[in-house]
């Protein structure tokens, strides 16, 4: 359990960078996907804006902790983990410090993978408006580094995302029926 709380304070940290990083941002853009999909038009444009932001927070959270156990369980080749970050810095040198191109890397990896299930939880969303920036790419990989993800079960993904997404919150935002899907997010929700 003490790993779960663990990865719960990483990302608690990373949903806080997050969306005060992109609590402004883009907001001109997600007005207009709301009255494009005509989707939750009584939730006033405000808010509309805030779920917006938490089911991409969550979306992407659902992204890397899926990722970092495929790369720890050795399903596909280390980007993000310990032993692929120091290969990625003796492989180059004036862009090792860019995490957020290695991060993208093994996104565009595992949306061209050939299990359908994982292509289909890396694909493209609205919600992938908001990217994960080097400073997020960053804290990410530094934090989650010499974390093991390779002995999660899905249970325990499934606990992570309880409590940071926990049933107040779930019935306060109702994200599974806001707007689209978020691929990733769904997929653990569904679990």
């Amino acid at each position: 359990m003490d790993k779960l709380v663990s990865v719960f304070k990483g990302l608690s940290e990373f949903i806080l960078l997050f969306t005060i990083k992109y609590e402004y941002e883009n907001r001109g853009l997600i007005k207009k996907m709301k009255i494009d999909s005509r989707l939750n038009l009584e939730i006033d444009d405000m808010r509309w804006c805030k779920l917006f932001l938490y089911k991409s927070c969550y979306n992407h959270c659902a992204k890397f902790i899926l990722l970092k156990r495929l790369e720890d369980k050795g399903y596909i080749p280390p980007k993000i983990n310990k032993l692929g970050k120091d290969k990625w810095n003796e492989f180059v040198k004036n862009i090792s410090g860019d995490c957020s191109f290695l991060y993208s890397i093994a996104i565009k990896d595992l949306k061209s993978d050939t299990d359908t299930d994982i292509k289909n939880c890396f694909k493209d969303s609205d919600y992938d408006i908001f990217d994960i920036d080097n400073d997020l790419a960053i804290f990410l990989v530094n934090y989650f580094k010499e974390h093991d993800f390779s002995k999660f079960k899905i249970e325990d993904i499934k606990k992570i995302f309880q409590l940071i997404y926990p049933l107040e919150q779930r019935e306060d935002f109702n994200l599974k029926n806001f707007y689209k899907k978020a691929p990733a997010f769904d997929y653990i929700l569904k679990e």
